[in-house]
């Protein structure tokens, strides 16, 4: 007989032999068994792990406060968590924004109202001077005088001589806080050396022919307290962050910045606090306690700020 011949003559055989039937049933049964008895272990472990995660974030445990964060890269962490000194940014929409004086970008100096390119540059860098001085500087966040930022306003200007008196008596509706960025260094330090900066900047010429310029700028500052910050995760102290948008529009004359108007938002400030002359930030801890103010998104630049501004507010994110 051919091989083929024999071949099928074989699995004739086969298929008839009862034994190997047989044996092919118990076989089959038995790995039925075996798929289902590992199936039944996953859904034990994974319903192990479901009680085990809903323990975890139940209970006393805020909503906001991290479960087993060792287990996660916190690049992953809900925006509800908070930040750290890791990534202080986590979350924040000015996470892509520039550092510092590199957001403060100058239009193009031209000739306008009798001025030439080279006038306009000055008043536009003078500004951007003054941005930096009155809110970028170490000095002038841990609370020090401003001094530069002073000497580039006219010196025979009302505002300037108010601007100076609000350091000495600061209170409601009288605060430095109108053009200077500042916090109490015994109550909380801006964290590393990035704060984020974005804005504009325009100019014109008035009807009276002087030079205006205009600034609309917000910066991001990540803030640590000065002592018993709270650990989020082991080795990791929380940042708060808090955003300080401002309007200036200054009158340019014989080199020196008189300012016309200048206006403030601050999101993330405590209004209980007295009025110092400081920003008080809260924390998730303190946040979570405040009364419901009105809430605010700091990082909304559509509408003009409000004279009102500085009421008790709560940012809608940071």
């Amino acid at each position: 007989m051919s091989e083929p011949a024999d071949f099928v003559a074989r699995l004739r055989a086969e298929r008839q032999d009862l034994g190997r039937k047989e044996a092919l049933r118990r076989d089959g049964e038995h790995r039925r068994r075996k798929a289902m008895l590992l199936a039944g272990a996953a859904a034990l472990v994974l319903g192990g792990f479901g009680a085990w995660l809903a323990g975890a974030t139940a209970g006393e445990r805020p909503e906001s406060e991290p479960y087993a964060p060792l287990m996660l890269d916190e690049a992953m962490w809900p925006d509800k968590w908070p930040a750290t000194v890791r990534l202080p940014f986590r979350g924040s929409p000015a996470a892509s924004w520039s550092n510092g004086a590199d957001g403060i970008v100058l239009p193009e100096a031209n000739a306008v109202g009798g001025l030439t390119p080279s006038q306009v540059g000055d008043a536009l860098r003078n500004t951007k001077e003054l941005l930096v001085e009155a809110n970028l500087t170490a000095g002038t966040l841990q609370g020090l005088s401003p001094t530069r930022a002073l000497n580039l306003l006219d010196p025979h200007d009302h505002d300037k001589s108010e601007l100076e008196d609000t350091f000495q008596h600061p209170r409601d509706g009288h605060s430095p806080l109108q053009m200077f960025t500042r916090f109490d260094p015994q109550e909380v330090r801006v964290h590393g050396d990035v704060i984020k900066t974005r804005g504009t900047m325009t100019y014109e010429v008035s009807a009276s022919g002087e030079l205006l310029v205009h600034a609309d700028y917000t910066f991001v500052y990540p803030v640590v307290k000065a002592k018993g910050g709270l650990e989020v995760v082991p080795g990791a102290e929380e940042v708060a962050r808090v955003i300080v948008r401002r309007q200036l529009t200054l009158v340019s004359r014989d080199g020196k910045l008189n300012p016309r108007e200048y206006v403030r938002q601050i999101g993330n400030d405590d209004c209980r606090e007295p009025k110092d002359g400081f920003i008080h930030p809260l924390f998730s801890q303190e946040a979570a306690k405040a009364p419901k103010w009105a809430p605010v998104d700091p990082y909304d630049t559509s509408k003009d700020i409000q004279a009102n501004s500085s009421n008790c507010s709560i940012p809608t994110q940071t």
